[in-house]
């Protein structure tokens, strides 16, 4: 091995080092675990102790329709070797994060070499929305990975001349239409580039290659929708072709660039207010303009920036299609777009001294600022701790006989404690199963009165009155006993039903 190829292995493994570091360090004190991270976790545990697999992924945040559920499958391994330590699934985003950075690396270091390649995975590395989204368990975080594979598939397939790559692309977006329903932007990205710079001849072979591959990866939940009469394709349907009152209704193509791309960086950098953001993404969208015109006749090039500047243009573009509100989660299709872009345009600029040296300049204080306000510069929340000692204090309080169990909270659900309360061998009963003598009620809210409360877990245990009444003062959580007040008939003994 050559001195030079070891001083890079040496500059690559600083980067990787700092990717590890940024994803795993304190990944449990930091890592959000709530009602939705609970609701996963219980269908991960099923799962595993049941021996039968979901084919049903999590509810999408909008439109009442299920996912495919290939992020628990992914997710499921994990939790069993963190022995139900629901930290386990965070390790699995934290690693899909790392590699994340790798594949970047490989990326762009293939087309334009070494420098470019460093410089594009640093910023990736380290850039704060990056980072807080590769240290959590949920299934739209894993989605740039799975869309850059998809992309460099295409590029290898195009690059090389080779079909087979295609097979590989199709099977690495029906791993990403799984993990978010806006990563069917990628197939008008996907399908632009492939009509721009592969053979005619070869359009229909690599789109039967790449719907192969999809079907491949998308099987298991295609055949639940074919087995019980595509309920979530009808649900997407409807929800697709429903008015709106949110997105945009221009077709001002330059306005609506300007806008989505200037929210998409100002969420990656934490860079909020200023021009800055605005610079960087003109200059971004102009060099890939440039460099498409520059570089149309040289396949190679051409190849790179159209892939490049499609992904990240067409990216922004076609969010205009949405017409729900954008959340930054939105934009995780492409969140390595832009760092893929900047490596291919510093590629053909790294020879020039003066342009180095502003390049070199540019991502020292990028990477600066973007240190500066990474997750660390706020206090731990130590979620997983707090939920588990409240649990643990339910147990306690139910003096080990049957209870039900209620969560009142603004904007939280109750299964992160029911998580914690099964795995320590004291799940709740169900109200629709058996209404118990008593009911354990944990109070998020400050303002907590559960006698009347509109809530369903609470109203269907029927008319009861305070047993006790527990302050967890260190966590700002109170517990409330309830047991049936006995001037009215009790319902216990009996199901609830809902609705009735």
């Amino acid at each position: 091995m050559s001195g030079q190829r070891k001083i890079q292995l040496a500059i690559l493994a600083v980067v990787l080092v700092a990717a590890i570091f940024l994803r795993f360090w304190q990944i449990r004190e930091y890592v959000i675990f709530l009602g939705d991270e609970g609701r996963d976790s219980i269908v991960l545990r099923n799962m595993i102790i049941n021996k039968r697999p979901t084919f049903l992924g999590p509810t999408a945040s909008v439109g009442g329709f299920y996912l495919g559920p290939i992020y628990y499958w992914m997710a499921a391994p994990f939790l069993l070797l963190s022995a139900f330590d629901p930290i386990g699934p965070s390790y699995l985003v934290a690693t899909i994060g790392v590699a994340t950075v790798l594949l970047l690396y490989k990326f762009v270091k293939d087309i334009v070499g070494f420098w470019p390649a460093i410089i594009a995975s640093s910023l990736y590395a380290t850039a704060p929305l990056i980072v807080r989204y590769s240290r959590s368990s949920w299934n739209p975080n894993p989605l740039p990975f799975f869309a850059l594979l998809m992309l460099y598939m295409i590029y290898l397939g195009i690059k090389k001349n080779s079909l087979k790559y295609f097979l590989f692309a199709g099977m690495s977006f029906g791993i990403a239409i799984q993990l978010h329903y806006l990563a069917i932007n990628l197939i008008p990205i996907a399908a632009i580039i492939v009509l721009l710079n592969l053979n005619y001849r070869k359009l229909l072979p690599a789109l039967l290659l790449g719907l192969a591959g999809s079907i491949i990866t998308f099987s298991p939940f295609l055949l639940f929708e074919v087995k019980h009469n595509f309920p979530n394709f009808r649900t997407i349907l409807e929800f697709v072709t429903r008015d709106a009152t949110h997105g945009y209704k221009s077709y001002d193509l330059i306005s609506i660039f300007g806008n989505f791309g200037n929210i998409f960086l100002e969420e990656i950098s934490k860079l909020k207010g200023t021009i800055i953001t605005r610079i960087v993404l003109w200059g971004l969208g102009l060099g890939a303009i440039a460099g498409v015109i520059k570089y149309w006749k040289d396949k190679d090039k051409r190849l790179a920036f159209t892939l490049s500047a499609i992904w990240f243009l067409g990216g922004l573009l076609f969010l205009r299609f949405y017409t729900g509100q954008i959340y930054d989660y939105y934009f995780g299709f492409m969140f390595p777009a832009p760092f893929l872009l900047l490596g291919v345009i510093i590629g053909p600029l790294w020879r020039k001294n003066l342009a180095k040296l502003i390049v070199i300049a540019f991502s020292i204080i990028a990477i600066s600022w973007f240190l500066k306000n990474e997750f660390y510069t706020s206090p731990p929340n130590n979620i997983i701790k707090q939920t588990e000692e409240i649990a643990e204090a339910v147990i306690e309080k139910s003096e080990g006989k049957p209870y039900n169990f209620a969560l009142i909270s603004s904007s939280n659900s109750d299964h992160a404690y029911r998580y914690f309360l099964e795995i320590k061998g004291h799940k709740p009963t169900s109200l629709e199963t058996l209404v118990t003598d008593q009911l354990l009620i944990v109070c998020e809210s400050k303002d907590c009165h559960p006698l009347g409360h509109s809530l369903w877990e609470i109203a269907a245990f029927g008319r009861g009155e305070i047993v006790s009444e527990w302050e967890l003062e260190d966590l700002g959580i109170k517990v409330v006993k309830l047991r049936h007040w006995p001037g009215a008939p009790s319902p216990a003994g009996k199901p609830a039903q809902k609705g009735a």
